[in-house]
C-alpha cells in the first residue's frame, strides 16, 4: 500500500510529540486572550462564541479565532504563541531522532498551524534538525492553515511528484489527513489505539512509522 511513498508531510503538534493535555490547555487559553485582546469583550462571552464556531462552522481553532478577531489565520497564529511555549512541555527524544535516522532515503516536509520560528525552536528541543525538512510550511506562507488545502498543494508543487507518493502522517483526522486524502495523497494516523476510518494506517505512536517502512 506504501510502497511508492517518497515524501513524508508531517504535522508537528501532537504528532512529532505525543499529545499534551497541559499544553492544550494553555493552547485554549492562548486562543482565548488573542479573542478577548482584539474584541474586548470578558471571557465568558469569548468562550460562548468560540464555542458557538469551532467544530461546529470552523473546523480549525486557529480559523475560529480568527473570525472572530478579524484578522488572517497567520497573524491569529502569531499572536497566540506569545501566550504560551511549547517547548517547556518537550524534552530531547531520542525514539524521535533513531525515527528520523531511518528514513533518511525520504523527502520530508512539516504542514503545521503553527509559527514556524517557533516550530523551528522546539525542533531543536526535540533534537530534530529543523533543516531535515525541505520546508516548514504554515499559513505564514500559503495563506491559509489546515484544513484547507493550500499547504498541501503547495508541498506537491515543491515535490513535482504524483499525490499518491506523498504520506501525510498526523494525529488528526479531520485537519490532518482528511484534505490529504482528498487530494490523493496516502494518510497515516498517529497516537490512536482505534482504527480510523479515514487513514490508510493507524498507529500507537509516531515511532511506529519506521515499521511501515
Amino acid at each position: 500500500m506504501l510502497l511508492n511513498i517518497q515524501v513524508f508531510i508531517w504535522d508537528f503538534d501532537g504528532t512529532l510529540y505525543k499529545p499534551n493535555p497541559d499544553l492544550w490547555k494553555e493552547v485554549r487559553e492562548s486562543e482565548y486572550r488573542v479573542i478577548s485582546d482584539h474584541t474586548g469583550w470578558e471571557k465568558g462571552r469569548v468562550v460562548d462564541e468560540f464555542s458557538k464556531l469551532h467544530k461546529k462552522v470552523l473546523p480549525s481553532a486557529t480559523e475560529t479565532v480568527a473570525s472572530l478577531c478579524s484578522i488572517t489565520t497567520a497573524q491569529a497564529a502569531v499572536e497566540m504563541e506569545k501566550y504560551y511555549d511549547r517547548r517547556t512541555f518537550l524534552a530531547r527524544d531520542e525514539r524521535l531522532i533513531v525515527l528520523f535516522s531511518r528514513l533518511t532515503i525520504y523527502r520530508h516536509f512539516i504542514l503545521a498551524n503553527g509559527v514556524k520560528k517557533r516550530i523551528e525552536e522546539a525542533l531543536d528541543v526535540l533534537g530534530i534538525l529543523p533543516q531535515r525538512f525541505e520546508a516548514i510550511v504554515t499559513s505564514e506562507l500559503v495563506g491559509e492553515n489546515k484544513p484547507h488545502d493550500a499547504g498541501f498543494r503547495y508541498i506537491l508543487g515543491k515535490t513535482n511528484l504524483p499525490a499518491e507518493q506523498h504520506l501525510m502522517v498526523g494525529d488528526r483526522e479531520q485537519i490532518d489527513l482528511l484534505p490529504a486524502n482528498q487530494l490523493g495523497m496516502k494518510t497515516c494516523l498517529v497516537w490512536s489505539d482505534k482504527k480510523s476510518d479515514i487513514a490508510d494506517v493507524t498507529l500507537p505512536t509516531v515511532y511506529d512509522v519506521v515499521r511501515l517502512f
